[in-house]
C-alpha cells in the first residue's frame, strides 16, 4: 500500500474512532499510537474470534464495522459487540480467559491491539483508563452478558414491535444515477448527510458501511460507477409491515438497511439502528402511561413497566445512580397518580395536605425490589374533614401501591396506619421527642423519618418540618451520639472474608452476603448522620456526599471514594434482583452468593468494605463516647 494510501487510512481510522468512547477523549498521539499499532482484521461471518481454550486474550480487538456475539452452551444469546465497541476488556484487565467464544455474525472489521499496547495504552491514556476502571468497578463482564440477554428478548415491547415500519422513516430516500461516480456519490452523502444511498430507480444499495471493504482496500479510483460496488438486488420491505417484520428480514439477510416500498415506490430506508433505537422511548412511553392513566389495572401496568425496563437497564450496565433516580423519579409518578385519582374519589383537597416519601423512596434510591415506606402531613385542623377520612383514603394508596407491586411494609410504617397520618404540629412534637429522647425505637424511626420528601401535595409543610428537625437535631450532640452508635453496628460481615487483608477465608464461597446490611446500610446511615449534624438538607446518599464535601466537611477523595462504594453495592444489589441475575429468585432480594461473584467483584468488594470502614472510622472520631 502507498504512503498516502497508508496515510489516509490512519486519518480515517481516528476519525471513526472519534465518533466512539473513550476515543473521542484521548489525546491525538495517544490515538494515534493506537491505530498505529493496530491491524484490521477481517472475520467471514461465524467466524471465531476468541474462545476460552485460547486462554488471555493476546490483543484487544474494536469492532470497526460489522458484529460480534457471544452465546451461552444452550445457544442463548449473552452478549453482541457493534461498531466502536472494544473487547473483552474484562478479561484482558483480569488476565483471564473469556467466558464463551466471541462469533462474527456477519462480514466484520476489527482492529486488532496486541495486549502490550493495550496495556501500555491504557497506563498513559487517563481517558481510556477511567473507562476500563469504570467497567471494573461496574458488573463484571461476565454478569453484564449474563443478563444482556434477557435484553436481547424484549429489547423492543410487543407493541412498539407491531407498529409499521413506515412510521421510523424521518425523510425520503436518498438516490444517485448507477453511473453516477464514487467521488460524486460521496459529495451527495455527505452534503445530504445520509449513511446509504439508493442507486438507480431501485437497484441496488450504497452505504458507508462499504467504503472500507468495497472502496479503499481494493484501491478503487474515485471515478468508479457506483454500479460496480453496490449491493444488489435491493432487499424490501412493504412500508405497512411491521417493526417485528423488519427485524427479521434484518436479521435473515445480514443486513443493515432496508428499502421500504408500497404501491407507489419507493418511500425511504429504515435501517438497524432507527429499530433498535425504539428501546431510548421506553421512558417516554412509561411516562406518558402514568400521567393518562385512569384506573388501577393501567397503573399496575405500568409499574410492571418501570420494574422490566429498569431490568433492561441494569443489563445495560447503566449506572446506578442514574438508574436508581430514574426508577425513584417514574415511581413518584405512579404515586402521584394514584393518590391524585384517590383523592378525586373521596372528595379530599390533597393540595392542603402532603404525602410524603420515606426511606429509599425519600432519598430517590429505589431498586426494582422495593416496598412502600410513607407518611401523610395533614393541615392543623384537618382542613374541615376528619381523620377517619383521610386515613380512608391513605389506606386506599396503600392497596393500591401494593397492587402495583410495592408491597405493604412489614414494619408498618405507612400513611394508611393512624400513628404515621397527623396534623403538622403532632409531626413537630413528635420528631422532637425522637431527638431529644432518642430510645432505640426512636433511632430506627429516624433511620427511616429523617430522609422524607415532598411528594404530593402541599409542599410547604414538609419544608417547615425539615428547617424545624435539621436545627433541632443538629444541637442535641446526645442524638448524634446514638445515632453515631447506631451507624456502627453494621459494617463487612465478620463470618466473611479478611476484607482489609485481601482474601477470603476457606469456605466463604457458599456464604450469602446481604448486600443492603452490609453494603449500603452502613453508607446510607453514615451520610444521614453527617448531613443531621452539619445542616445539609438533601436527602439523597450521593447527594449528601457532595454537599458535605462542597462545605468542606470531608474532603473531597473521602466524597469521591465513598460514593464509588456506595454505587458498587447499589449495582451488585440491582443484579441480585434482576431475574436473569446469577442467583436468580432462589436468595431473598438483595443477597448474593459469595460464590457468584467473579474476581473482579470480590476485588471491587473488598474495596468497598475498606472505604466503609474509613467512613465509620470517621464517624468515631466525630462523634466521640
Amino acid at each position: 500500500m502507498s504512503q498516502t494510501s497508508h496515510r489516509t487510512l490512519l486519518i480515517e481510522s481516528m476519525t471513526r474512532l472519534r465518533t466512539h468512547v473513550p476515543f473521542d477523549a484521548m489525546a491525538q498521539a495517544d490515538l494515534q499510537a493506537l491505530v498505529q499499532s493496530s491491524e484490521l482484521v477481517y472475520l467471514a461471518p461465524h467466524q471465531v474470534l476468541i474462545s476460552p481454550q485460547d486462554g488471555p486474550p493476546g490483543a484487544c480487538w474494536i469492532v470497526r464495522e460489522g458484529a460480534l456475539a457471544q452465546h451461552d452452551e444452550a445457544g442463548s444469546l449473552r452478549s453482541v459487540w457493534g461498531e466502536g465497541d472494544a473487547l473483552p476488556v474484562g478479561a484482558l484487565l483480569a488476565g483471564r480467559p473469556v467466558s464463551a467464544p466471541v462469533v462474527a455474525q456477519r462480514d466484520t472489521f476489527c482492529w486488532r491491539v496486541p495486549v502490550e499496547r493495550f496495556h501500555d495504552l491504557v497506563g498513559r491514556s487517563e481517558p481510556l483508563r477511567r473507562f476500563c476502571q469504570a467497567r471494573l468497578a461496574s458488573l463484571s463482564q461476565a454478569s453484564r452478558e449474563a443478563l444482556q440477554s434477557e435484553v436481547s428478548r424484549r429489547v423492543v415491547q410487543e407493541r412498539l414491535m407491531e407498529r409499521p415500519v413506515i412510521e421510523l422513516i424521518r425523510r425520503p430516500p436518498v438516490q444517485v444515477e448507477a453511473e453516477a461516480s464514487l467521488a460524486s456519490v460521496f459529495q451527495v452523502m455527505e452534503a445530504q448527510k445520509v449513511g446509504s444511498v439508493i442507486v438507480g430507480p431501485a437497484t441496488g444499495i450504497f452505504t458507508r458501511q462499504d467504503v472500507i471493504g468495497r472502496v479503499v482496500l481494493p484501491g478503487l479510483s474515485l471515478q468508479t460507477p457506483v454500479s460496480q460496488v453496490m449491493s444488489s438486488p435491493l432487499i424490501t420491505i412493504d412500508s405497512q409491515a411491521s417493526v417485528a417484520q423488519a427485524m427479521f428480514l434484518l436479521a435473515e439477510h445480514g443486513i443493515r438497511h432496508l428499502a421500504l416500498t408500497d404501491h407507489v415506490g419507493l418511500r425511504g430506508v429504515v435501517t438497524e439502528r432507527d429499530l433498535f433505537a425504539l428501546q431510548r422511548q421506553g421512558l417516554t412511553r412509561l411516562s406518558t402511561g402514568i400521567r393518562t392513566a385512569q384506573s388501577l389495572p393501567e397503573l399496575a401496568e405500568s409499574a410492571r413497566g418501570i420494574r422490566d425496563w429498569a431490568g433492561t437497564l441494569v443489563a445495560q450496565g447503566v449506572q446506578p445512580a442514574f438508574m436508581t433516580g430514574l426508577i425513584s423519579r417514574l415511581n413518584d409518578q405512579l404515586t402521584r397518580r394514584l393518590i391524585v385519582l384517590r383523592a378525586q374519589a373521596f372528595g379530599l383537597p390533597m393540595d392542603q395536605a402532603c404525602w410524603l416519601a420515606l426511606g429509599s423512596e425519600g432519598r430517590e434510591e429505589q431498586t426494582i425490589a422495593t416496598d412502600q415506606d410513607n407518611a401523610l402531613i395533614l393541615p392543623d385542623g384537618l382542613a374541615g374533614h376528619s381523620m377517619q377520612d383521610w386515613l380512608g383514603l391513605a389506606r386506599a394508596v396503600n392497596e393500591d401501591l401494593d397492587a402495583c407491586g410495592f408491597p405493604l411494609c412489614k414494619g408498618g410504617v405507612m400513611a394508611g396506619n393512624a400513628p404515621w397520618c397527623l396534623e403538622q404540629s403532632h409531626w413537630m412534637a413528635l420528631f422532637s421527642q425522637w431527638i431529644t429522647q432518642a430510645h432505640p425505637s426512636d433511632l430506627l424511626n429516624a433511620s427511616i423519618f429523617f430522609d422524607f420528601r415532598s411528594l404530593a401535595g402541599d409542599a410547604t409543610l414538609a419544608r417547615d418540618l425539615r428547617a424545624r428537625v435539621a436545627e433541632q437535631a443538629r444541637n442535641t450532640p446526645r442524638f448524634l451520639k446514638l445515632m453515631s452508635d447506631n451507624a456502627l453496628r453494621n459494617g463487612p460481615p465478620r463470618g466473611l472474608a479478611a476484607s482489609a487483608l485481601g482474601s477470603w477465608l476457606p469456605g466463604a464461597q457458599d456464604d450469602v452476603l446481604d448486600l443492603k446490611l452490609h453494603g449500603t446500610m452502613p453508607l446510607v446511615d453514615g451520610a444521614r448522620l453527617l448531613a443531621l449534624a452539619h445542616g445539609v438538607q438533601d436527602t439523597g446518599t450521593e447527594a449528601r456526599l457532595k454537599a458535605l464535601a462542597a462545605a468542606g466537611v470531608i474532603a473531597l477523595d473521602e466524597q469521591i471514594d465513598w460514593s464509588a462504594a456506595f454505587d458498587f453495592f447499589q449495582t451488585l444489589r440491582l443484579r441480585s434482583q434482576h431475574p436473569e441475575g446469577p442467583s436468580g429468585h432462589a436468595l431473598p432480594a438483595n443477597c448474593v452468593r459469595m460464590g457468584d461473584l467473579s474476581a473482579i467483584e470480590q476485588r471491587g468488594l473488598r474495596e468497598s468494605w475498606r472505604q466503609m470502614r474509613r467512613m465509620q472510622q470517621r464517624l468515631a472520631l466525630d462523634f466521640p463516647g
